[in-house]
């Protein structure tokens, strides 16, 4: 029995295979538009106040991103799987048994958000790190499973609450959880790879520091849409009367198709640049907006979410890898940190926005069209300043 012990050890991809099931199990918070209605149900709760239990996980997970770089050198990787599991399954257990939204809020959005950063964070960095050769596919596979697990989350989740409302799919997710992480802490036990810093990147990482502002502006612009669509997808869908049999493909497709973007885009990294790819991201992001403000319909409808997906996953894929070609995974964990708030505060007030001009209008057509403008912005600074990184 050591000596297979010893055997697995150093076997990166027992690393990778850990990244991805941590990864795809945290994804299940971006089912969340299939709750949306439940804890409006449980809480009587309005659709701003249910809107922002979505909003304050979001910015819980920025928050976990931002402080990562001091969370993952500073403990080991049992500890931080550890440290995930004690969070997430306390957060989940909480929203599970609350008699308040307020509870749900500090549950889910703050405890099991908090631990969904620093697994969704840690994973991108920790694949990476076993594969140096292929940054870029490894981000892209951990951005793809965590696509994944909002794909399948939302057949979990309808399945749980028929028997038993929201407090059952809390537990349920509480269970799954923990035995997820047992298996995670035990891959990564196989290998024993230690998440240490690359001295030798250390001479480029900070060229282009100031640019990080541009970055964190173009990266909320551009994940904006698919944060709104994948926390109202469901109640989008009703408005066009999609049948409540056909309704929950919605979100499934949508985390497939999030799940396909990622896969894609980090994989053609090599043969287009990174320029060219988020042109061509946010060109298909702002088109599907527009067609749907124009011409609203079930089928505009369905072409806008799914198209926006693809557009999502493939920009959460990319970004990650190009700031690490750009300034080294050391000082480029601490620039995705940053940049990556910009993905919590645009998180935070546009799913929030969203249902605000809901409870006004019943209506989702203003924040369309104000994320359709807002989705622009990305290509007149990449007009304006494309010689700064792009060709990096």
């Amino acid at each position: 029995m050591l000596g297979l012990i010893n055997y697995f050890k150093g076997k990166k991809y027992f690393v990778i295979i850990g990244c991805l099931i941590l990864s795809f199990v945290m994804g299940s918070i971006h089912a969340f538009s299939v709750l949306l209605e439940p804890i409006e149900t449980e809480f009587n709760a309005s659709r701003t106040l249910s809107s922002l239990t979505y909003s304050i996980s979001l910015l819980s997970i920025t928050l976990a991103v931002y402080f990562g770089k001091n969370i993952y050198y500073s403990f080991s990787p049992s500890r931080i799987i550890f440290l995930i599991t004690i969070l997430s399954t306390l957060g989940t257990f909480l929203s599970a048994h609350a008699h308040s939204i307020f509870l749900v809020w500090i549950g889910f959005g703050c405890l099991f958000g908090f631990a969904n950063g620093i697994g969704y964070g840690y994973s991108l960095q920790y694949a990476a790190m076993a594969q140096p050769g292929s940054k870029a596919l490894m981000m892209g596979l951990v951005t793809a499973s965590y696509g994944l697990g909002s794909t399948i989350a939302p057949i979990f989740f309808r399945e749980f609450i028929k028997f038993g409302g929201f407090a059952n799919s809390m537990i349920s997710l509480t269970m799954v959880l923990f035995i997820s992480n047992l298996v995670v802490l035990f891959l990564f036990k196989l290998t024993n790879l230690k998440f240490n810093p690359e001295i030798e990147e250390e001479n480029k990482s900070k060229r282009n520091a100031k640019n990080k502002y541009l970055l964190w502006i173009m990266y909320g612009c551009s994940v904006s849409s698919g944060l709104m669509c994948f926390g109202h997808a469901l109640g989008m869908s009703k408005i066009f009367f999609i049948s409540s049999e056909d309704i929950y493909v919605v979100p499934i497709t949508m985390g497939f198709l999030n799940m396909t973007g990622g896969i894609l885009f980090s994989s053609i990294t090599k043969k287009f640049s990174y320029f060219k790819i988020i042109n061509f991201l946010t060109f298909s992001n702002v088109g599907s907006l527009l067609i749907f403000f124009m011409i609203p319909s079930k089928s505009s409808l369905l072409i806008c979410l799914f198209l926006v997906s693809i557009s999502y996953g493939g920009t959460i894929a990319i970004f990650p890898p190009m700031i690490n070609k750009i300034y080294g995974r050391n000082f480029g964990i601490e620039i995705y940190g940053f940049v990556f708030t910009a993905w919590g505060l645009f998180g935070f007030f546009i799913p929030l926005l969203g249902g605000w001009i809901f409870d006004i209008f019943a209506s989702y057509s203003l924040i369309i069209l104000f994320l359709a403008i807002l989705g622009t912005i990305p290509l007149l600074m990449i007009k304006l300043k494309n010689r700064i990184f792009f060709r990096s």
